[in-house]
């Protein structure tokens, strides 16, 4: 499945992974997913954004990112994986219009999530 959303750390940070061949639809699947993971959790939670996987985006895909998962209302932020400019900057547009930081980058998801981690323990 091009699409993979499932808790990385429970209730905490979300880890969105995308895989060839990636559809529109796939996109906006995924975004579900994000939203019924996130439906019943009060406090606010991170998302690993990892497209290494993935060679292009679909057409459209930014507007469905942000409709998407990055209207979740607890959403606060954003770690992303893989070397892309075209992604990063899309990314940013997409934090900025939605009042979040700027997504941090990463080469793996495993130091996406430590930064995260320290990211929250300095707010708390």
């Amino acid at each position: 499945m091009p699409v993979d959303v499932r808790w990385y750390e429970d209730k905490h940070i979300i880890l969105y992974a995308l895989s060839d061949p990636l559809t529109l639809e796939d996109l906006e699947a995924g975004a579900q997913q994000v939203w019924a993971l996130a439906a019943n959790i009060p406090d606010l939670v991170d998302m690993i954004f990892d497209y290494r996987g993935l060679s292009e985006f679909p057409r459209g895909a930014m507007p469905a990112v942000r409709e998407g998962s990055f209207k979740l209302p607890t959403l606060e932020r954003v770690a992303l994986v893989g070397a892309e400019p075209m992604v990063e900057m899309m990314m940013t547009t997409l934090t900025r219009n939605t009042y979040r930081p700027d997504p941090t980058i990463h080469a793996t998801v495993e130091e996406a999530a430590d930064y995260l981690r320290r990211a929250a323990q300095e707010d708390s």
